[in-house]
């Protein structure tokens, strides 16, 4: 299959079954995720693998994170949403957490670092789509806060990027017609 038709037949999935996914697997699909473009060589990417327990823990702190930005985080309404948030971490087997680093660099402009780890999620989500494997890239409120990060424990300027959901397709979503650029492109020559 071409770099193109994969792109355009790629379609994000969560309908993941709970079964577990090698680490060689895991580890290609982190390999293909490094090679992005990254001004100064700054290499940003960072990534936790998330299976097992390790998504429990993640669950609470997405609810932790939605709790405290609640206004009344002990309204009844909030600790409904608790139990149901916590449980979004085991949609799939396999959680890789994506974020960028903050170069030491001084050269390095951050927004150039978070677009080339933003880039390495559709790496993973190409080379899951190449290896088998169902993937979809979540975010959230909680995502782009220091909160998270600090959970995480990613060290202090690091952004993330997104949470990726791997995990063998459950069934294949339908196929879409996907839009030609024309619409929003405008094409000049003087």
């Amino acid at each position: 299959m071409s770099v193109i038709d994969a792109i355009r037949k790629r379609r994000s999935n969560g309908m993941i079954e709970e079964r577990e996914v090698p680490r060689d697997l895991i580890e290609k699909i982190l390999d293909a995720a490094v090679c992005t473009p990254v001004h100064y060589n700054t290499s940003p990417w960072r990534f936790q693998v998330l299976t097992g327990e390790a998504r429990n823990r993640l669950g609470k702190y997405m609810a932790q994170c939605f709790v405290e930005n609640q206004p009344d985080p002990e309204a009844p309404a909030v600790k409904a949403k608790v139990p149901v948030i916590e449980k979004k971490a085991l949609r799939a087997p396999v959680i890789i957490v994506t974020a960028a680093a903050k170069s030491a660099n001084p050269r390095a402009i951050e927004e150039e670092d978070v677009a080339s780890a933003t880039v390495a999620c559709q790496n993973i989500l190409l080379a899951a789509e190449e290896l088998g494997l169902a993937c979809i890239w979540r975010t959230g409120s909680f995502t782009y806060g220091d909160r998270m990060r600090e959970l995480l424990g990613f060290e202090e300027g690091t952004r993330l990027t997104g949470f990726m959901y791997l995990g063998y397709p459950a069934k294949q979503p339908p196929a879409i017609e996907r839009p030609t650029s024309g619409p929003y492109t405008e094409w000049f020559d003087q």
